[in-house]
């Protein structure tokens, strides 16, 4: 990206810190009518402008954005996890609102830290990172804000988004302000999204393709716990005899249905008893309010430990409880479907043991209501009389036992995202080797991984500056030099990019300008990442740089860490012939590159290697890149199969053999 496109983006920005800055006085004025319904938006404004003082003890934590409720309730499990691998980190869980906020410090307590997130003006995003010195971010979902990305940015702080879940609505609504995002989605070190529709979306935004991976829902990973089941206890043989159903997460527009259809409910079964769950805490009132003027009798979960019998209607005005309720209730209403609201999570009430009914408006949750479709695990309904026959339909047993376990063999079908998602983030942000780095200048770019380097320079790429460091252990030439770097127990290889053929005459190293990420040495650096991660056998990237040169071309290097033991099939055949089982091993790893869709430009016998326990690797991925099926696999193996027979016509000796070896090779690859 040269200078003119950096200042574009720096002025875009710059407009849109002035825009939220206007509207900052808006924001408070809406927080302020809020909290005439909900008191608790009118407290904890300086953190809204990450302002007051911080514990330093807090400096250096881990943020994990929840935003609201949804997010929260999807991040605990991944959360607990965390706090168990790694108990001694610091962690501050940021949310937007109050409801979230309560739920964090309700389910976490001490273990960890919890704020407001600031909102996206320049200097409360300065002042966050400042104030808090995150080593990491982790944002749930898509909840990306620019001024506090680019400032983490800056501090070289790697972001990652987790969980992230894109609907073709939501991707159109990116693409028109494109001019504001595109800068966005190239600062996040890590995307792991739900599904593959996501990731397609995410790359048409720009998401580059090293950094994005598909490892599931976090949703499906819900289990009750012990705590759970001891809590359900007693409020179970408080309503033991008595036909229980629930209404979780439910709206303005919901809750008078669900009052009616319950009435149609008691015509048959007199005994029954609807737990009512709004969504909205602010919505407590009006619905207690709702449920006296119907008539029915109103108990409520402040003021009791227990159904009690004569109660018609049960308000659950508390949060974090529905996995209790779940457990009381053999059917279960999700809100905010039978509005346009889009619908809500169902796998807390399925993993609970309860059974599904939904309206039909689930744009949020489009492939967990579409597998529950399918399997038969869900009941749709439109109106009260539609509940009704729901309910009364899931009190049979045989007909309860087939949905749940229908809906139980999807839940289990997906789970294990959980513990997918934290071992890469904590690769890609913590404690792997996926700490990548970006430091962005006038003159170029440069990637690199943080766990080798703390810091890199322009002179890093250079063989003279290892020379003075008396840490050259060797090289080798070809078209060119390569440089082996030995520092302390770890081997680098450093190649510079030149020119071939007929152009390579005259220009030697330099090439057409093209978006740093496009860049030979920083594509194939991304490149080899991804292949490390899907685990193929390729080297470890260890830095790239792109170096601009005049005014529409530049030069390119890369630093890979050398495979121990390992050394090339060309130079192996100059000293002995390999056995049949080695020739499978090297078809083999060539077919597990094809399977993976891994185009190799330049496949030959210099290429591929043997380490010293005879396991194959391929290494030298410039121009490579992931391919469609299609003839270029044939061609691969055709051009492996050409250097071959061009280095025996050409040395003397050369332990080569087509018609022995060449077999085994494609046994390999064939298996």
């Amino acid at each position: 990206m040269d200078s003119r496109i950096l200042a574009l983006n720096d002025m875009q920005l710059w407009i849109y810190g002035v825009l939220i800055r206007l509207v900052t006085p808006a924001v408070f004025v809406w927080l302020w009518l809020r909290g005439g319904k909900d008191s608790r938006y009118r407290q904890n404004w300086s953190e809204r402008l990450a302002l007051g003082s911080v514990d330093k003890k807090q400096h250096g934590c881990l943020v994990i954005h929840s935003v609201s409720v949804g997010e929260t309730l999807a991040a605990k499990r991944l959360i607990e996890q965390l706090l168990r691998q790694e108990p001694g980190q610091k962690i501050l869980i940021t949310c937007m609102t109050p409801t979230a906020r309560e739920l964090i410090q309700q389910h976490f307590a001490d273990t960890v830290s919890c704020r407001y997130w600031p909102i996206d003006s320049p200097g409360a995003a300065k002042r966050f990172v400042r104030k808090f010195k995150p080593k990491a971010v982790w944002v749930m979902e898509t909840e990306l804000w620019p001024q506090m990305l680019n400032q983490f940015s800056k501090a070289n702080i790697p972001v990652a988004l987790l969980n992230a879940r894109l609907s073709a609505r939501s991707a159109a609504g990116y693409r028109r302000f494109h001019w504001l995002m595109k800068k966005v989605w190239k600062q996040l070190t890590l995307v792991s999204v739900q599904n593959k529709e996501t990731a397609r979306r995410m790359k048409v935004l720009g998401v580059p393709d090293s950094v994005l991976f598909v490892d599931g829902n976090l949703k499906y990973d819900i289990e009750l716990s012990v705590t759970d089941i001891e809590k359900a206890l007693l409020w179970r043989q408080s309503c033991a005899s008595r036909h229980v159903w629930l209404a979780s997460s439910s709206h303005p527009g919901e809750h008078e249905l669900l009052l009616e259809a319950h009435k149609l409910i008691q015509q048959d079964l007199s005994n029954s008893c609807l737990i009512i769950a709004p969504r909205h805490p602010e919505q407590f009132e009006v619905v207690a309010k709702m449920i006296r003027e119907s008539g029915l009798k109103l108990a409520r979960r402040s003021e009791s430990n227990a159904i009690p019998e004569d109660c018609d209607v049960f308000l659950a005005d508390s949060m974090g409880e529905m996995m209790l309720w779940g457990q009381l209730a053999s059917a279960s209403f999700v809100g905010g479907s039978i509005i346009e609201r889009g619908g809500h999570n169902p796998l807390e009430v399925i993993a609970a043991g309860s059974n599904v009914m939904s309206g039909r408006h689930v744009f949020n949750f489009p492939q967990v209501y579409g597998e529950l479709a399918k399997a038969g695990a869900v009941q749709w309904v439109n109106n009260a009389g539609e509940i009704k026959q729901a309910v009364e339909l899931m009190q049979q047993t045989a007909v309860m036992k087939a949905q749940h376990e229908a809906a139980k063999s999807v839940l289990q079908t997906h789970q294990g995202a959980t513990l997918r998602v934290l071992k890469r983030a904590l690769e890609y942000t913590l404690t792997g080797s996926g700490m990548i780095k970006t430091e962005q200048s006038p003159q170029g770019l440069i990637r690199y991984d943080s766990d080798i380097f703390e810091t890199i320079e322009d002179k890093h790429f250079t063989a003279q500056y290892w020379q003075q460091q008396k840490s050259i252990a060797g090289n080798s030439t070809g078209r060119a030099t390569v440089w082996f770097i030995q520092q302390g127990d770890l081997g680098l290889l450093l190649r510079h990019y030149y020119r071939g053929g007929l152009v390579g005459k005259i220009n030697k190293d330099r090439f057409l300008r093209e978006p740093a990420e496009k860049s030979r040495a920083i594509h194939e650096f991304d490149l080899l990442l991804k292949l490390r991660e899907i685990g193929l056998p390729v080297p470890r990237p260890v830095a790239a740089r792109m170096e601009k040169t005049a005014v529409f071309s530049y030069k390119a290097d890369i630093l890979v860490e050398v495979i121990p033991g390992a050394v090339d099939v060309f130079r192996l055949l100059r000293e002995k012939k390999l056995s049949a089982e080695l020739w499978q091993k090297l078809g083999s790893v060539i077919k597990e590159l094809h399977d993976t869709g891994v185009y190799h430009s330049d496949l030959n016998c210099h290429n591929l290697m043997l380490d010293d326990k005879d396991k194959a690797w391929i290494v030298d991925f410039d121009k490579c890149d992931f391919r469609e099926n299609g003839d270029w696999k044939e061609a691969n193996i055709q051009r492996l199969l050409r250097s071959l027979r061009k280095e025996k016509e050409k040395n003397e000796t050369f332990y080569w053999k087509e018609s022995r070896d060449w077999p085994e090779l494609l046994t390999g690859y064939r298996r």
